[in-house]
């Protein structure tokens, strides 16, 4: 068994060798042959973000709580759809509630912000011109080493989300209205929330969340919570998630228990039917020439992962809109295959792999597909133009790191000071 122990010291910052082992052990994963010196280039990078983590602290750089909160809900909000099981599934996962799962990630997540704000400042000058590119592909022309690239594909989307009607909200809200007077009644909350609550998660536990903190849940929901007396059942309240009542459990110091009961509003069949009505009225627009495709993803798209990109969807890892075949999602390139350069998909109602089954209308467009190729600069002009901006951002990055770590203590485990990357960056 080993035993934890600091690798490394930046300031009042620390490395922990499992920190290391950690992401070591998933690059082995997919790198089978991955040696040890990789760890070397593991410590290095945590040492540069300490680094980034005590500029950002001697500089008092504040990030706020609302922040913190939106990140850590989106992170879990990503991994309980990747979960099987979702919420509850990523709860049994790690033997924690959810609150707990933020509570116990809250620093991690607020000293990663931290670190984000520093790199941002550190490369807010960097800009590529066209020279910068043309010299990057000439070099790589003259070595020898311009990468042959596979088939690909620019594939964009739009995604109409059916919203929520005015009627489904009365409805959700007037159920929770009888099942709070139940309840008031004299029925147990706890029943009623194991039977009726669609937090699927909690319901299992009679409604129960687990003990959370401040920032630990939506502003609105938390607002109410740490306002509740023993005993009694909160007003109906509204969140992102739906309609809400709760009912205090326990309180230990700064922190709370409650048991929950949420209806959430349906989406109806005519809700679908007008969201298939808005979407097809965007492609009369995009059809007639009033509107580009891409213009038309910016502006109606729900799709927030691609609409600020004209819906295009990007290769990992660069940001590309250039994909290649192999990386296309196998349900999304079956789609596209008989498609021509150009031309736009019909309207398909599409299910979501989430734990509600979420329904979406979504339409593609294939701007292009290319054949397998030797790199030129017509065809792969935005791949050089990224890899010439990565080329200055840690030409950047280094500047910015050398010219303040000297001002930063910073110390490694006598393990790692043979390294050759390391003893270069702890040298003054």
């Amino acid at each position: 068994m080993i035993i934890d122990r600091i690798v490394g010291i930046v300031g009042e910052n620390i490395v922990m060798q499992s920190e290391v082992e950690m992401e070591f052990s998933q690059f082995k994963k997919e790198y089978f042959d991955a040696s040890d010196t990789l760890k070397c280039e593991i410590l290095k990078q945590r040492l540069v973000e300490k680094v980034l983590l005590a500029k950002a602290q001697q500089d008092s750089v504040e990030i706020s709580a609302d922040r913190v909160n939106m990140e850590l809900e989106k992170r879990i909000s990503y991994f309980a759809s990747q979960t099987p099981g979702g919420v509850k599934g990523l709860e049994e996962y790690y033997g924690k509630s959810i609150a707990e799962i933020k509570a116990t990630n809250r620093d991690k997540i607020k000293e990663g912000l931290l670190v984000q704000e520093m790199q941002q400042k550190a490369l807010k000058d960097v800009k590529v011109s066209p020279t910068d590119i043309k010299k990057l592909f000439a070099e790589m022309a003259i070595m020898d080493s311009l990468p042959f690239y596979s088939a690909e594909v620019e594939v964009a989307q739009i995604i109409i989300e059916p919203k929520v009607s005015k009627e489904a909200k009365e409805m959700a809200y007037e159920k929770l209205v009888d099942l709070r007077q139940r309840i008031l009644a004299g029925e147990s909350f706890n029943t009623l929330a194991l039977i009726y609550s669609e937090d699927k998660g909690s319901a299992m536990n009679s409604g129960e969340l687990g003990f959370f903190g401040r920032g630990d849940m939506v502003p609105e929901f938390e607002a109410t919570a740490f306002r509740l007396r023993p005993d009694s059942v909160s007003k109906i309240i509204e969140t992102k998630y739906g309609y809400h009542i709760l009912k205090l459990i326990d309180r230990k110091g700064d922190n709370i228990n409650v048991r929950h009961v949420l209806i959430r509003p349906k989406i109806f069949t005519t809700d679908v039917q007008k969201a298939k009505e808005k979407l097809d009225s965007i492609l009369w627009m995009v059809k007639v020439d009033s509107m580009t495709f891409e213009k038309a993803a910016k502006k109606f798209s729900d799709d927030e992962r691609t609409k600020s990109n004209g819906g295009f969807i990007t290769e990992n890892g660069t940001g590309t809109t250039k994909v290649p075949i192999d990386e296309i999602d196998k349900s999304l390139y079956f789609r596209i295959e008989s498609m021509e350069a150009g031309e736009m998909s019909e309207p398909e109602l599409i299910t979501m792999p989430t734990p509600d089954r979420e329904q979406l209308w979504r339409v593609l467009y294939l701007k292009s597909e290319s054949a397998p190729h030797r790199a030129n600069l017509k065809d792969d002009y935005q791949k050089f133009q990224l890899m010439a901006e990565n080329r200055k951002k840690a030409k950047a990055m280094n500047d910015y790191i050398t010219k303040y770590k000297s001002s930063i203590y910073i110390s490694v485990s006598d393990e790692y000071k043979n390294c050759p990357t390391i003893i270069n960056f702890i040298k003054k």
